[in-house]
């Protein structure tokens, strides 16, 4: 018997026509098969079928509260996403008097605030505002306002007001005005929660997304998963394809009503079939829902009873399965094999090489070899390239996640030697603008970086020092230097600051801008590069920003960056009033004069920095007090951000000046010029009414309009043309004339008739007539 199979195998070698490998990796194949075939089968055998059922029953409660609690938290989230929104500043309880149709402004808001709530939860179909008047609205975010003209839906949305929650939840809540039957599960959030309610907030439910949630739970076509409500009703049911598929929903429902459990599992049996049954209750804002889902328990225990019976069976077909499925697979593993050899071969080769496939790929190896050393060349023209991308994402800290020797690794695959090594950083920041005699103009930002880059790496180059500059495109260069460990840090440190010296002064003098270099501090971690960066680049605020160039030691300034702040008081209250009086040059003359005197007082790029933002604070805050919100008055633009990216005085000075205090003035004048007018306006009704009394001054209006007498007088001329007394007299003076003319009256009694003492009165009149009123009586008669 051996004998002949060795006389098979012999032959099948000479006539099958595959080279060495083919045979091997059929024989492997089909032992890794035959092995786990015969396992499968062993195994699969003595499951039992009890106890399968068993792991799927509680499979299918984990699955049931799973789903619920997953239902429950969605639902709980936009719960408490409803209550956020219903305080938020646009849901205002002006809301119920505002004709929305000419405030444009709030409407719009309206609008946007409902997209954004729509948008934020996918279970929201749509967002909509109801507003309790006599005429009640719906305000929606694609349907606009929209006025409710159906009487039993008015009705419907009142009753919303009449609930004792602040939010509920509404099953069967229409859609106002709609066409056809849109009544949905809706979550309604009064407003205010607290309160005589003015109106709500409804979020009404996708029911495509309600009825996804529901089939989510169920496992096969046959069963059933709907949700019902605490009298029994169905609010969400899976999506029914037949009339036996509703009959089975309708038999499930009735058997769950019967039940007075809060949650159970049981098997129903229906029409000869068994059908696991799950349930299980959940509360929200004081509202019952119930889960319920059914699956066909024959169909699941189905594969197990198929699969004991044909045990046997597949045990049997096991070998033969198995050796089919070696020899598919061996002819698929050498398929690869043979075609990268023939696409390595000359395809003029007509005779196959009767060499094994694999010493064959072996040989053209090393031909290949050859031309992939020319693609290598390639990729050392773009090493560079990589090795500075590499290290400016080292320094960010994008590397954050990698180890103290993942990074060294990384480091030495760019060429640096990283063992027995000190690493340093230096910081060039390039200011300076604002030079009258300066090169270059503030777009130019990305050029002067460049060009102090190129600068930097041409120094570090003719010291042959170990070191790579990195251009971070923000006006700032950084350089990373290594230092062998055999020097002592001093003498490392020595060498590092002439450097940054030298750098500091060549890149003044050449590009004519004022540089400031940091030096950090020496480290053998890697890892301590980003913190590093970080520290140099608040470290370099403390800049001098009158000197040309700078060092700036992070180990030698950190003792004294708590040093005093000199904070000019005086001068920000000065400016404060000039900017609460609607001074425009007087409160431009005074930023300038603050910005100024923080620079001499520090010198320091922080301190400065620190004084500006305090003193943006304070206009600010003294524009809420005058009235003006700085958010709308500013158009949402973030002023502290803007002020954070400046560091130059000037530049700080143009923004205060641009975007701070006139746009501000502007508005104050605007504002006061209609407000003026109006109460100038009401005065000299008063004025004509009360003129004849001796009582009214301009005091007395002042106080009665609740203003001051400096004020009043000045919009008094400048709007009527004459002073507040010339208008006075001139109007008694008018009365005077015709009593004198129209009437017999005594001069005395005229003087006391429009308030004044006859001997005041017969001045005045001889002053404004060159004549007493004795005189100016015969004259007209």
């Amino acid at each position: 018997m051996w004998l002949r199979w060795r006389q098979v195998w012999c032959w099948w070698t000479q006539r099958s026509g595959r080279g060495n490998f083919y045979r091997k990796s059929l024989i492997l194949v089909l032992c890794i098969t035959s092995l786990p075939t015969a396992i499968i089968g062993y195994t699969s055998y003595i499951t039992g079928r009890a106890h399968i059922e068993k792991e799927i029953m509680r499979n299918h409660d984990a699955l049931l509260k799973k789903t619920m609690d997953r239902m429950n938290d969605n639902l709980a989230q936009l719960e408490l996403a409803a209550t956020q929104w219903s305080l938020d500043s646009r849901m205002d309880a002006r809301l119920r008097d505002m004709n929305l149709n000419d405030e444009y402004n709030t409407t719009q808001n309206l609008y946007r605030f409902l997209g954004v709530m729509k948008g934020a939860y996918p279970l929201i179909d749509q967002a909509q505002l109801y507003l309790d008047r006599q005429e009640p609205i719906i305000i929606s975010d694609n349907e606009g306002i929209v006025p409710i003209k159906n009487e039993q839906e008015r009705v419907t949305f009142h009753t919303l007001m009449n609930q004792k929650r602040g939010v509920f939840w509404w099953d069967s809540l229409p859609k106002a005005n709609a066409k056809t039957d849109s009544n949905t599960v809706a979550l309604v959030q009064k407003l205010p929660n607290v309160g005589e309610p003015y109106g709500a907030l409804m979020l009404y439910l996708n029911k495509e997304k309600l009825v996804q949630m529901v089939e989510e739970m169920t496992t096969d076509n046959n069963g059933a998963s709907f949700i019902m409500a605490k009298d029994g009703h169905i609010i969400v049911s899976q999506k029914t394809v037949n009339g036996e598929q509703a009959q089975l929903e309708a038999a499930i429902h009735e058997s769950v009503i019967g039940r007075t459990a809060e949650s159970d599992s049981y098997i129903l049996e229906r029409k000869g079939q068994s059908y696991s049954v799950a349930y299980g209750q959940f509360t929200r804002t004081g509202t019952l829902w119930k889960y319920v889902t059914a699956t066909s328990l024959s169909q699941l225990t189905a594969p197990v009873e198929f699969m004991s019976r044909s045990m046997l069976s597949i045990g049997g077909l096991g070998l033969l399965i198995a050796i089919l499925l070696s020899w598919v697979a061996s002819k698929r593993i050498y398929r690869p094999i043979v075609r990268l050899a023939n696409v390595i071969k000359d395809h003029k080769t007509t005779q196959e090489s009767q060499e094994d496939e694999l010493a064959f790929i072996e040989r053209e190896w090393k031909h290949l070899s050859q031309e992939s050393r020319a693609l290598e060349l390639k990729l050392d023209q773009a090493y560079p390239a990589l090795r500075s991308a590499f290290l400016l994402q080292l320094v960010q800290g994008h590397f954050y996640s990698l180890s103290e020797s993942e990074l060294r690794g990384r480091m030495e695959s760019f060429d640096w030697q990283t063992e027995s090594k000190w690493f340093a950083l230096l910081l060039v920041q390039i200011t300076g603008f604002a030079k009258e005699d300066g090169r270059f103009l503030e777009s130019e930002e990305q050029l002067v970086t460049f060009a102090a880059a190129n600068i930097a790496q041409e120094m570090v180059r003719t010291r042959n020092q170990s070191a790579e500059v990195i251009n971070f495109q923000d006006m700032t260069v950084g350089i990373l230097l290594s230092y062998p460990m055999d020097r002592t840090k001093q003498q490392a440190k020595d060498e590092l600051y002439l450097l940054a010296d030298d750098l500091g002064h060549t890149i003044s003098a050449l590009l004519k801008m004022q540089t400031a270099v940091g030096m950090g501090r020496l480290t053998s971690q890697v890892h301590d590069l980003p913190q590093l960066l970080s520290f140099l680049r608040s470290a370099i605020r403390y800049r001098d920003l009158k000197a040309d160039h700078q060092v700036l030691d992070l180990e030698e300034m950190l003792p004294n960056a708590n040093e005093d702040l000199h904070y000019p008081f005086a001068l920000e209250k000065e400016l404060m009033q000039a900017i609460r009086m609607g001074q425009n040059e007087q409160s431009l003359s005074l930023i300038e004069n603050f910005v100024q005197e923080l620079v001499r007082q520090s010198n320091k790029e922080k301190s400065l920095q620190e004084g500006v933002m305090q003193v943006l604070g304070s206009m600010l805050h003294t524009m809420l007090e005058t009235g003006f919100n700085p958010h709308h008055l500013f158009e949402g633009y973030n002023l502290y951000e803007q002020l954070t990216q400046l560091r130059e005085p000037e530049q700080m000075i143009r923004f205060f000046r641009q975007k701070v205090i006139s746009p501000y003035i502007d508005r104050l004048n605007e504002y006061q010029d209609i407000h003026m007018k109006r109460l100038v306006e009401r005065v000299t009704e008063r004025i004509q009414e009360r003129f004849m009394n001796s009582d009214i001054s301009l005091e007395e209006c002042a106080d009665a309009f609740h203003t001051t007498s400096y004020a009043l007088s000045k919009a008094f001329k400048q709007i009527n043309g004459m002073n507040f007394i010339d208008y006075l007299i001139s109007l008694r003076m008018d009365k005077a004339k015709r009593l004198l003319i129209g009437t017999d009256m005594k001069v005395n009694e005229i003087a006391e008739q429009i308030g004044y003492q006859p001997s005041y009165f017969i001045r005045l009149f001889r002053k404004y007539e060159d004549m007493t009123p004795g005189q100016y009586r015969e004259k007209c008669k």
